[in-house]
């Protein structure tokens, strides 16, 4: 059961997009409206993963060649379903659920705010910088919602609330340390180029690389 999850957990975060839209569609007038914000948060991320391993997928083969440098085993290494599954599922899912849960504290929700936005700096920068190509898997769900709510909760909560100015730049500075252990250091401690955790053909292969859009650096 739980290898087969890690295999269709992004697929899974599609149903999951769904039924939380469906509820807060549904019962959002219940929900105070920071509340309202992080369920949206939320759905970005699942919307996000969808883009990066479904529809139109490709990311595992994008960030090991593109972040990694790896031409290889770019299928398995250093990125793989495993540590894959540890920062988007184990990592990432409790972070925004505790934005959700605890949405009356604003320095979370900020923290979170710049932890969305900034995928668009990954994605829509660095790795299409390196693979010299116009899009990159999860590039246009963070160009096109992530910064934009994003600048909106930050606006929405600084009209609305008062609080203390390191609320702007405590999490801010906490951002490279949380980045770290939430994402770099789940895919280097689990890197085995022997890895069983190796991505399907379709989810380390799709778009960017199969298609042929990404142009290596030789």
């Amino acid at each position: 059961m739980l290898r087969s999850y890690m295999r269709y957990w992004p697929a899974v975060g599609g149903v999951i997009f769904a039924v939380v839209a469906i509820l807060v569609g549904t019962f959002g007038d219940q929900l105070v409206p920071t509340q309202r914000l992080m369920a949206v948060f939320f759905m970005l991320l699942l919307l996000h993963e969808f883009e990066e391993y479904v529809l139109p997928g490709g990311f595992p083969a994008a960030m090991n060649i593109g972040l990694m440098g790896e031409k290889k085993d770019f299928g398995k290494y250093p990125l793989n379903e495993l540590s894959a599954f540890i920062v988007n599922v184990v990592l990432a899912y409790p972070l925004y659920i505790c934005g959700f849960i605890f949405h009356d504290v604003l320095w979370l929700g900020i923290f979170i705010a710049y932890f969305t936005m900034a995928q668009v700096f990954i994605h829509c920068i660095v790795i299409n910088r390196k693979l010299r190509t116009w899009y990159s898997p999860g590039c246009a769900s963070a160009l096109l919602a992530m910064v934009p709510f994003g600048i909106y909760y930050l606006c929405y909560i600084a009209e609305h609330f008062d609080f203390p100015t390191y609320y702007w730049w405590a999490p801010l500075a906490a951002f490279p340390l949380v980045a770290v252990v939430m994402i770099l250091s789940p895919v280097l401690i689990f890197k085995n180029r022997d890895t069983r955790y190796g991505f399907a053909e379709y989810e380390a292969s799709a778009f960017s690389i199969k298609n042929g859009i990404a142009k290596l650096r030789r």
